[in-house]
């Protein structure tokens, strides 16, 4: 009988298997703080959190749409109504963005010299910590609008530059200037009309696709900055 219970005291005996490391947590939502009534300092520091707030989730949306029609606009189509269209539907949210940006950013700076005045070791801090880390998700969402418009001044310019060098105008530039001068025109349309980007096939597609893969990994950072301004977004208003 002691032997056929050597196997069960030995597992029992047997110390447990450590548990498998648990995935990290999500960042904490960022919303709005809750209305208060009392001091009129919270009511500041709420009135300008909320707007900041506001701006910070208004570019999340815009920049998930923005990755939505960097992934499905097709910039190298033949129909050039198609290609001027998709060019400023993507202009446009790059400057909705950054509208929204700056309008964050100033009530961040708002914040910030509230902040300054602040008495309370508790509340300051707490409020440093809220502005620091969504101030940092908008300096984010600004420079991802930036760079998107940045993308589209290359594609344009390289556009200008594929349709400069078609042979059909380089055929009546020759026939006007002559081939000297033809090739001096070309060098100056170069340099003028694409400053930025060397002449090439254009490939706006591949850009766009790279450009979406990029925008996804900031979005995570942004939503991680997020997260840490929810968390001190109550302690903020601590008191009120």
């Amino acid at each position: 009988m002691l032997t056929a219970l050597l196997p069960l005291l030995a597992a029992l005996a047997a110390p447990n298997p450590a548990p498998a490391s648990a995935a990290p947590a999500p960042p904490s939502p960022l919303k709005e703080i809750g209305r208060v009534q009392s001091l009129s300092v919270c009511s500041a520091i709420v009135v300008h959190a909320n707007s900041a707030i506001g701006a910070a989730l208004d570019n999340d949306r815009d920049l998930a749409l923005t990755i939505n029609r960097l992934t499905t606009t097709d910039l190298d189509t033949d129909n050039p109504i198609a290609r001027r269209n998709g060019m400023n539907d993507l202009a446009t949210l790059a400057s909705r963005i950054r509208v929204s940006a700056a309008g964050g950013t100033a009530e961040i700076k708002r914040l910030r010299a509230i902040d300054a005045r602040t008495d309370d070791p508790t509340r300051k801090a707490e409020l440093k910590a809220f502005a620091d880390a969504l101030g940092g998700a908008i300096v984010r969402q600004r420079k991802a609008a930036t760079d998107l418009d940045a993308m589209l001044a290359i594609i344009d310019g390289r556009r200008a530059v594929e349709e400069v060098n078609t042979p059909e105008l380089t055929g009546q530039r020759a026939s006007i200037a002559g081939p000297e001068r033809t090739d001096s025109l070309d060098r100056e349309a170069g340099v003028l009309r694409n400053p930025v980007a060397p002449p090439g096939p254009v490939h706006a597609n591949d850009m766009l696709h790279t450009a979406a893969d990029d925008f996804r990994t900031r979005s995570a950072a942004i939503l991680g900055d997020e997260g840490v301004a929810a968390v001190h977004s109550l302690g903020a208003t601590t008191g009120c």
